[in-house]
């Protein structure tokens, strides 16, 4: 059986408001809906379920006010849902990492997997110590170990070895479902 979220999803029965906005009331129960799967993806990606109620209830305020100024109009509104709140993940895990002082990915619109990788980098990025980025960015660039390790002056075998440690931690941690911060 799937974990299921710590926090309950209220019940409802009208439109609800709150400091987010207007929820209807069809857009608050398909977020109830998919509240299992969001909750366990908010604990996965932030390490906080709190946040991703938080989250998930503010992604259901703006869809109704889009779909109210007419700015949209949603069909199938659970996989509508589900994208609107990976995205809102994305700027918050960009948020976070900028917030300490981070670089962030391009805020260009993505597909569906483009989506999910680019949670995927921003999860890594924010588990890298401040000199494992740096690498990973002159990596990106082009620059081998051997430039780099010339450059910091250290020996390229050495900085090679680090960083595939630290990548090999990151990965142990992700598919452990460990997070990065506070609980």
């Amino acid at each position: 059986m799937a974990n299921l979220p710590r926090i309950s999803w209220p019940a409802l029965d009208a439109s609800y408001i709150d400091e987010l906005g207007r929820i209807d009331k069809d857009v608050y129960h398909a977020g109830g809906e998919i509240w299992p799967w969001a909750a366990r993806f908010a604990s996965l990606t932030l390490g906080d379920e709190t946040a991703g109620q938080l989250t998930l209830l503010k992604v259901c305020a703006k869809i109704t006010e889009k779909r109210a100024n007419g700015s949209i109009r949603v069909e199938n509104l659970n996989p509508y849902i589900k994208r609107s709140f990976k995205r809102e993940m994305l700027a918050r895990l960009k948020a976070n990492r900028l917030a300490d002082g981070n670089s962030a990915l391009d805020g260009a619109a993505v597909s569906e997997v483009d989506l999910d990788r680019k949670i995927l980098i921003e999860q890594i990025m924010s588990r890298m110590s401040a000199e494992m980025r740096r690498l990973t960015e002159l990596l990106i660039l082009g620059h081998s170990f051997e430039e780099i390790a010339k450059k910091d002056g250290t020996q390229s075998n050495l900085l090679r070895s680090k960083y595939s440690k630290q990548l090999m931690k990151i990965k142990r941690e992700l598919r452990e479902g460990n997070h990065h911060g506070p609980d």
